[in-house]
């Protein structure tokens, strides 16, 4: 087994920050001098204050976190709305108009134990508590999420891979056949699950025989997941360089709509 990797953006003169990408669109935040810049497919469409370091899509817009604050723009770099979501966030992950802002410590330990530990928030709307859901199935502040008939996420507590409806109901879930607390990333296709652990990969095909293979590998913690429709399952964001990449053997790949 070895990856199909492809570099989607590139720059040399600038630090990236944090990059996304969805179909055929890269969005990308930049460190610049005093400044923070966002580059979709390679065009600069913001520049603004330095201190975000997060940028996602959303279903129409993108969003920049800066400490607490959530901001939106439409893709023309235009400022849609803010809103505070609490410190400590630990991923956002496309959901609905908005995204689902997953924390760290503060949602899970200390004197403010589950007030943040999963929210929705969306443009022009203020942020909604998802707790009951978090509680349900046990979404810690390292949940990890994908997209999968429509969505799903793992449980590494009981190592288990629950699917979720578009509410982020449980509706059924199924043991890993493998321990989970290491992974890192993980991506849904029809037919299989890629799981990525920092020196080994997983693929389990679980739709069918419920094979699963074990292979060797070297990968960051940079490396993550794509949240939204896209050819290749993962990608990496490194000082000058964006990296995608999937698994490829002899198995054929479809990523699921």
């Amino acid at each position: 087994m070895h990856l199909s990797e492809e570099t989607i953006y590139t720059n040399k003169q600038l630090l990236i920050l944090d990059a996304d990408c969805k179909k055929e669109q890269t969005i990308v935040l930049l460190k610049g001098k005093g400044e923070n810049i966002v580059q979709l497919n390679g065009e600069t469409i913001f520049t603004g204050p330095t201190g975000h370091h997060k940028i996602r899509f959303t279903k129409e817009n993108f969003c920049l976190l800066s400490d607490s604050t959530l901001s939106f723009y439409k893709l023309n770099g235009e400022f849609v709305s803010e809103c505070d979501i609490g410190t400590n966030v630990f991923e956002l992950f496309p959901y609905r108009q908005g995204v689902l802002c997953i924390y760290g410590d503060e949602g899970v330990f200390g004197k403010k134990m589950g007030k943040n530990r999963l929210n929705y928030a969306a443009p022009l709307a203020k942020p909604e508590s998802y707790l009951e859901t978090a509680l349900e199935n046990k979404i810690l502040y390292d949940a990890l999420f994908a997209r999968y008939k429509p969505f799903a996420c793992l449980g590494w507590e009981s190592d288990e891979l629950i699917f979720l409806n578009d509410k982020l109901k449980k509706e059924k879930a199924i043991k890993v056949p493998f321990a989970t607390g290491n992974i890192f990333a993980f991506a849904l296709t029809y037919e299989f699950g890629a799981f990525i652990e920092e020196t080994r990969f997983w693929l389990w095909d679980f739709e069918t025989n419920g094979r699963f293979l074990e292979y060797p590998g070297d990968f960051s913690y940079n490396t993550r997941a794509i949240f939204h429709r896209h050819e290749y399952l993962f990608m990496s964001v490194f000082e000058h360089e964006v990296q995608v990449f999937k698994p490829a053997n002899s198995l054929m790949y479809k990523v699921a709509d």
